[in-house]
């Protein structure tokens, strides 16, 4: 089907990219959203304010539901304790970037005090405590949102990609591009 500026419209419309910190779910979701020319939204933006408040849970949810009320998105973020399976049950495709905590700490650690376009604010102001709080989540992920991810994944009836290293996350993305391009 042929959508206006004569593109092609993309047979995947949503796309859910989940996670532990540091995964790289929004560059994943970037280039998703790139190669299916699709909108991307970064749930960091729904939660966090630029001065390292968030949203209540009423409020997340809220923007969470008109975001997947549109025809088309990639949406990244894990937040699984906020409506994780209203995602999954929205979406064409889950990604599940299940990488090593420990790939995820060193990334984390790489990335301290950059500003990057999936938040609202600079991380570099952050402050300690909620950089404690960020590291704590990263490594209690296998006990915590794992869990809830397979939970949420099990009653879902969009495609599923676990995706445990980079050589997976390539193939992915080429898988797309092929798919994109006829």
């Amino acid at each position: 089907m042929t959508v206006p500026g004569g593109r092609l419209e993309p047979v995947i419309r949503k796309v859910c990219v989940v996670g532990n910190t540091a995964s790289g779910k929004s560059h994943l979701a970037n280039q998703i959203g790139e190669t299916l020319g699709l909108p991307v939204t970064h749930l960091d933006r729904l939660y966090w304010r630029a001065d390292w408040t968030h949203a209540t849970r009423a409020e997340f949810l809220q923007a969470q539901r008109a975001l997947l009320d549109q025809d088309v998105w990639v949406v990244d973020g894990c937040f699984a304790e906020f409506g994780l399976a209203d995602r999954f049950n929205a979406a064409d495709v889950v990604v599940f970037l299940d990488m090593p905590v420990w790939s995820c700490l060193k990334r984390a650690v790489s990335r301290r005090g950059t500003r990057r376009d999936d938040l609202a604010g600079d991380d570099t102001a952050m402050g300690w405590r909620l950089t404690l709080g960020f590291l704590a989540e990263m490594i209690l992920f296998p006990l915590v949102d794992r869990p809830r991810i397979f939970r949420a994944a099990r009653s879902c009836q969009a495609e599923r990609h676990r995706i445990t290293s980079w050589d997976q996350e390539n193939a992915l993305l080429d898988t797309l591009n092929r798919q994109a391009s006829t």
